[in-house]
């Protein structure tokens, strides 16, 4: 067989795979990413047909179209009449949970230093980027799977943005951190100034971006091609964004937004209710399907030695369980969420994206001694997928489904959003 040939194959068994998880994960819960995660497995570590050295030289590319096309994808489907009650709760849950695992994970890195598990190089700080890169549940996970799985509105809209925060907080936690540690540390500004610039960036553009395209969509509600100038107005959103030092992520989040409620917005402002057409919402969706199942293969095609190591991630992994069941304890008390809902967010913590980009990002930088941080983030991925794998279906199980609400109710427009293929 040519190469050719055996690149047609793999990257037919790749959708093939990814097709066939969300059938099962439909008929079960068990999350399609595993299968992904397996064929990545198969076709690298096992076979060799992959080299991951190849693979490290497009992630930065595949990772930040992976990133605009999810998101835009997750943050479309939020609708802002069920957003308000749970912002709050959500970042407040996005920040127990990102804080707890950074000190956990950190924690756990000391003891392998002193254990001789973690390179000698390695100090404090090193732990503390680990931490970040691993510190919050990933989107890219969290998103299509409670589309998938039809959650309820109040349980899914805040892990749904729970994660949106967790991402934002990963990307600017590890970028300070790694600046910190680089040759360009004595110019950095504070790590506070820093996160707060990056979020008031992100959200004065993405929302002058939303506004924008809110103008403009009444032009592209017939045209042939409204879904390839709403993807060039994301890349080019996302490019500026982080050009100005703004957190990317967030800007394509809060475009998504107001792009996905553009027609209430619009009716609201007394104008003519256009929203994002069939043809742009069906396109995405597939889109959205091809491009996550390539970067779950990735991820596990990237799984391998030194296996003290990536022992080391499974631990992490397994720890960073503990985490978020204290904090999503301490962040929901007082709200009416009964112990099934409970349990449905607790076992949200799948890493993904966001960990696996940041993970290639410090050797980049220059910084000396983090060849063997991406086995270490790599397996905390897989081992955080699979708990999640196992976990959310037994707890989705214990949920009750909320009642109709009558006819002519205001709860009729707070309908869980429409399943989108992943």
């Amino acid at each position: 067989m040519s190469p050719v040939d055996q690149a047609l194959v793999t990257i037919a068994v790749i959708f093939a795979v990814g097709a066939i998880g969300e059938g099962i994960f439909r008929k079960t819960g068990l999350p399609d990413v595993v299968w992904l995660i397996a064929v990545g497995v198969l076709i690298g570590p096992v076979l060799g047909l992959v080299s991951a050295a190849e693979l490290m030289a497009i992630a930065p590319l595949f990772a930040a179209i992976t990133l605009v096309v999810v998101l835009f994808e997750g943050g479309s489907n939020l609708k802002l009449g069920e957003l308000g009650a749970a912002v709050g709760r959500a970042l407040l849950t996005a920040t127990l949970t990102f804080g707890l695992s950074m000190l956990l994970v950190t924690g756990l890195v000391m003891l392998g230093i002193a254990l001789g598990i973690c390179p000698e190089s390695w100090n404090l700080m090193h732990g503390l980027l680990l931490g970040s890169i691993l510190g919050g549940s990933s989107s890219i996970v969290i998103m299509p799977a409670m589309a998938l799985a039809k959650v309820e509105p109040k349980v899914s809209n805040l892990v749904n943005l729970e994660s949106a925060f967790t991402d934002v907080f990963c990307v600017v936690g590890a970028s300070v951190l790694i600046s910190l540690m680089s040759s360009e540390a004595a110019g950095s500004a504070h790590p506070a100034l820093v996160l707060g610039q990056s979020f008031g960036i992100a959200l004065a553009i993405g929302a002058a971006g939303g506004l924008l395209a809110l103008v403009v969509l009444p032009f592209l509600e017939k045209s042939d091609h409204a879904y390839t100038h709403m993807l060039a107005g994301l890349l080019g959103l996302y490019v500026v964004v982080g050009l100005l030092e703004g957190s990317a992520a967030l800007a394509v989040l809060t475009f998504a937004v107001i792009v996905g409620n553009a027609a209430s917005i619009r009716k609201g402002l007394h104008m003519k209710g256009v929203g994002l057409g069939l043809q742009v919402t069906s396109v995405h969706s597939q889109i959205a399907f091809i491009i996550k199942s390539f970067f779950f293969t990735f991820i596990g095609t990237m799984l391998g030695p030194p296996w003290p190591l990536f022992a080391l991630g499974v631990g992490f992994g397994v720890m960073l369980l503990g985490a978020r069941f204290v904090a999503v304890r301490i962040a929901l008390l007082g709200q009416s969420f009964d112990p099934a809902r409970r349990r449905v967010v607790v076992t949200c913590l799948p890493r993904g994206l966001a960990a696996g980009v940041l993970a290639t990002l410090p050797a980049a930088s220059g910084i000396p001694d983090v060849d063997f941080l991406p086995p270490l983030v790599f397996a905390a991925v897989l081992t955080s997928i699979l708990i999640f794998a196992f976990l959310f279906p037994l707890a989705k199980k214990g949920l009750t489904p909320p009642a109709p609400a009558p006819a002519g109710s205001p709860g009729d427009n707070a309908q869980p959003p429409a399943s989108a293929p992943s």
